[in-house]
């Protein structure tokens, strides 16, 4: 059996893309495991790339919503457990929906809109050539799986931390890197699960995700993790979240509420802006490049 794939670089992840129309009405859990080569840490039997930024499958298609042109429907597929998480969605591999939809034929030109059908949110991509710039808008984001954009209020305790809980295109729980005096990933772990109990949410390995976070010169020094290891850099969703954090302010980020941040990680620096009128989280943006690296067919065992 085969199935028509692009792989796409968006961002800082990797995914397999998929036509929505492809998608089957039964046992799409066992193709993404297929497509990913999961489970196994290094996905030697299929198209992962072993750790969680790579091992992402996302399906398009056009919408049927007359306020979007295209659907799009992802899944996080864990490297070495048969575990596929549709709760949340990605924002680097959003980002690449722009490369792989001008590729395939599904648009002609940017921008493009977008509807998560994981999460219900709306999202415009704009630019000329993707490999160069994509800039990604969510359109008031926020409460996308707890119905509120703090579903605790700006600053609670959670396991014994002081901590922000916000969930804006997904759910995080930001703390003071000062405060986590054991920052293993068990820890963290333990920190995470108690945090999706108080948001509400449903049991995941993938969400809510833990950012510990550090005021520098202005900016804000981020570690965050993704599926029970640290994340290489940052996830797209977790930078749009925390820029709307600091643009909402009085959370546990001790900077002041501005319109626009630079966040520090491992492999560089993010700007993340967005745009409150009120108590109202207008949007919040970010600008990613994406690529498509292959296109051809997978053999399916």
């Amino acid at each position: 059996m085969g199935l028509d794939v692009s792989i796409v670089r968006g961002g800082t992840s990797r995914a397999v893309f998929v036509n929505m129309s492809d998608l089957p009405d039964t046992g799409r859990d066992e193709l993404c495991l297929q497509l990913i080569g999961s489970p196994d840490p290094v996905a030697v039997d299929g198209l992962g790339g072993g750790v969680s930024s790579n091992s992402k499958v996302m399906f398009v298609g056009p919408s049927d919503s007359p306020e979007v042109d295209l659907d799009s429907l992802f899944a996080q597929v864990s490297p070495d457990t048969a575990v596929i998480d549709w709760s949340g969605n990605c924002g680097n591999i959003s980002a690449g929906i722009a490369a792989y939809a001008l590729s395939a034929g599904l648009v002609e030109r940017l921008p493009v809109r977008v509807r998560n059908l994981n999460t219900g949110a709306l999202f415009e991509l704009s630019g000329t050539d993707p490999r160069e710039r994509i800039d990604v808008r969510f359109r008031r984001p926020g409460g996308e799986q707890t119905g509120e954009i703090f579903p605790r209020g700006r600053v609670c305790h959670v396991d014994g931390l002081e901590a922000t809980l916000i969930d804006v295109t997904n759910p995080v729980v930001i703390v003071r890197a000062a405060d986590v005096t054991e920052p293993s990933l068990e820890r963290l772990e333990r920190l995470r699960v108690a945090a999706g109990e108080a948001m509400g949410l449903a049991p995941s390995p993938a969400i809510p995700r833990v950012a510990l976070v550090e005021p520098a010169d202005g900016r804000l020094r981020v570690r965050m993790t993704s599926m029970g290891r640290f994340h290489h850099a940052l996830p797209a969703t977790g930078i749009l979240a925390l820029g709307a954090a600091v643009a909402l302010g009085g959370t546990v980020i001790d900077l002041p509420a501005q319109p626009e941040v630079v966040l520090e990680h491992p492999r560089g620096t993010a700007t993340v802006s967005a745009l409150v009128d009120g108590d109202q989280l207008e949007w919040v943006a970010l600008a990613r490049t994406a690529r498509v690296i292959m296109t051809g067919r997978v053999h399916l065992p």
